[in-house]
């Protein structure tokens, strides 16, 4: 098996009309869904009968990818839907599911679909998004949500790069010292906290801000992310233009922290490369 080059970066859509590439993944969205919905109920239907000994880890997974990527999309009542039929599942652990109840959010869910398909969003064109310049690594091991997100970016005037498992994040940063990480919690391996642990640990990487984009939304869970080093914690879905914000101020506070080459004190200028 030939090792994976960290440093290679997967191919970017055409960025030449970033809002055609967004619309080309909505679509991809739609047509994709009666079977990501058909996939949900046939896994729910055998959890909610035989419970915690069924299919509780491919369910999770294939919620937890419908969550991000519909909202990303411009389908948050899917989203929302799909996070309640998450935190539903909970409940196997404790001994507490209610089968009947997850029945009615998954139906919820479909209806859901049909109401947002009818009330598309008025996505702003590229230059509407905060502009700003700079390398972001991502982590997300959604292909479809790292793509968006990283549509969104580089249209936005950073540069960035991709990284879907927790294995390689620290390898990758080390090789592309990015100026901010765009970090996950949910990942195969080694999980995103773990991988903030392990970048702030780094004295070379400390100083690099990380924002966690995550469904994790208990104050908890974001309790945790924070004790961690974590600079900031969103949850997903996630509004770009709110993302792109966070990133300008994120960037802004590391270059105020920054020596100035001339010895005078901090550098305020423009981050990035």
């Amino acid at each position: 098996m030939v090792p994976t080059d960290p440093t290679r970066r997967p191919a970017l859509p055409d960025l030449d009309d970033p809002e055609a590439a967004i619309r080309d993944a909505r679509q991809r969205f739609l047509a994709s869904f009666p079977k990501r919905s058909d996939s949900i109920g046939l896994l729910l239907s055998t959890v909610a009968t035989i419970g915690s000994r069924g299919p509780v880890a491919p369910l999770r997974h294939t919620i937890h990818r419908l969550c991000g990527l519909a909202g990303m999309l411009g389908f948050p009542t899917v989203s929302a839907r799909a996070r309640d039929l998450e935190e539903l599942l909970d409940g196997l652990e404790s001994g507490t599911f209610d089968a009947s109840r997850a029945n009615l959010v998954f139906e919820a869910l479909e209806l859901a679909f049909t109401d947002d398909l009818a009330n598309p969003p008025a996505w702003a064109g590229a230059g509407s998004l905060a502009r700003g310049s700079g390398r972001i690594m991502v982590v997300e091991d959604d292909e479809d949500q790292r793509e968006v997100m990283c549509i969104n970016l580089a249209a936005a005037g950073y540069d960035p790069v991709q990284v879907a498992d927790g294995d390689l994040a620290i390898e990758t940063a080390r090789a592309e010292r990015p100026d901010l990480i765009l970090l996950d919690a949910n990942l195969p391996g080694v999980d995103g906290y773990s991988v903030c642990r392990l970048l702030k640990s780094d004295a070379r990487l400390a100083p690099t801000p990380v924002l966690f984009i995550t469904t994790r939304s208990s104050l908890d869970d974001r309790a945790v992310g924070l004790t961690l080093g974590a600079d900031d914690y969103l949850v997903k879905p996630v509004d770009m233009s709110e993302l792109m914000l966070r990133i300008q101020v994120l960037l802004a506070r590391l270059a105020a922290t920054k020596p100035r080459e001339d010895g005078a004190g901090p550098d305020r200028g423009e981050v990035g490369r």
